[in-house]
């Protein structure tokens, strides 16, 4: 779902941009009242954890892969605040650092990736455990569920853009049909990799899920941090692994004939190193580069937290 430059002209790419991140803003300074030092380390945790799965294509159809957005786990573990600012940080460290989704569309993608999935997988959630409460079953089942209609929303929202600002006119009808279905397959891989991992918090740390039974307790450290150091890093020994069949948007993109310029390279592109030959290592060490990022962040924002405290 990464969106390239040139897919959506200029005036819509900026006027999705301030709407995005005049909305990243609200939630941070919003969030900023509430987070514990432990809920600061967890977000940090779980937007390293999306980072490394978005890295992981998984085939959906024939020519077609997908891979995690991660909007219904961030807001399943994180809660929605949190949760939209996680997957927020997560595509823009992988625009900026791996020219995955330009420069240009960097707006449109914090708002499909982001805030469409986040806000889209929190309703369905929310309602969900309203009426049917969340005993684990329950929230496993709607674990699922939001997985897909947030990736379908965010399909949806894609092609709205497309419709207000396309670089070339498109068979609106047709090629809608053709995202929702295929996003559709992907939301369910979604869907299921998410209940994947919110059935093993379950079991193991129930109380930093915040739609189950999170609570600010006094517990271990190491176990805390060991879950998800053990799970970041032997995902990323699959990245090297995923699938390389063009993703939802791109083999839709190729079918009808979007257009698509070449956006601007920071620093790595498509995850890979080009000095080392070695695709594995090259991958694998982009996966960790991305994680260092990601920690440095956190221990930026829990750094400047324990200013604010000392000042005061």
């Amino acid at each position: 779902m990464h969106v390239p430059d040139g897919f959506i002209n200029a005036s819509v790419s900026a006027a999705t941009g301030v709407i995005s991140f005049g909305t990243l803003w609200a939630y941070i300074r919003s969030a900023s009242s509430l987070i514990a030092d432990k809920f600061i380390a967890l977000t940090g945790m779980m937007t390293a954890l999306i980072f490394v799965l978005q890295m992981i294509n998984f085939p959906v159809a024939a020519g077609t892969s997908g891979h995690l957005l991660g909007g219904a786990l961030a807001v399943i573990v994180l809660g929605p605040r949190l949760g939209l600012i996680c997957l927020s940080v997560v595509v823009i460290i992988q625009s900026l650092l791996f020219a995955d989704g330009g420069l240009s569309a960097l707006g449109i993608n914090v708002m499909n990736m982001a805030i469409v999935t986040s806000v889209t997988a929190w309703v369905v959630v929310k309602y969900w455990i309203k009426f049917i409460g969340k005993n684990p079953s329950s929230l496993i089942i709607v674990s699922v569920l939001s997985g897909i209609v947030s990736v379908v929303f965010s399909s949806i929202a894609f092609m709205v853009q497309y419709i207000l600002g396309g670089t070339i006119s498109i068979p609106v009808g047709t090629v809608l049909i053709a995202m929702i279905s295929v996003h559709f397959l992907i939301g369910f891989g979604e869907g299921v990799i998410t209940a994947l991992i919110v059935g093993l918090l379950i079991r193991v740390r129930p109380d930093l899920i915040y739609a189950y039974d999170r609570e600010d307790k006094n517990t271990t450290a190491v176990s805390f941090y060991g879950l998800f150091i053990m799970l970041i890093l032997l995902l990323s020994l699959i990245t090297p692994f995923a699938s390389s069949s063009p993703d939802g948007l791109e083999s839709v993109a190729e079918e009808f004939g979007f257009q698509e310029t070449d956006g601007i390279v920071l620093l790595l592109e498509d995850y890979g190193i080009s000095t080392i030959n070695n695709n594995f290592v090259s991958t694998f060490l982009s996966a960790l580069l991305g994680i260092a990022s990601i920690a440095i962040i956190t221990a930026m924002f829990m750094k400047r937290r324990e200013s604010g405290k000392n000042s005061s």
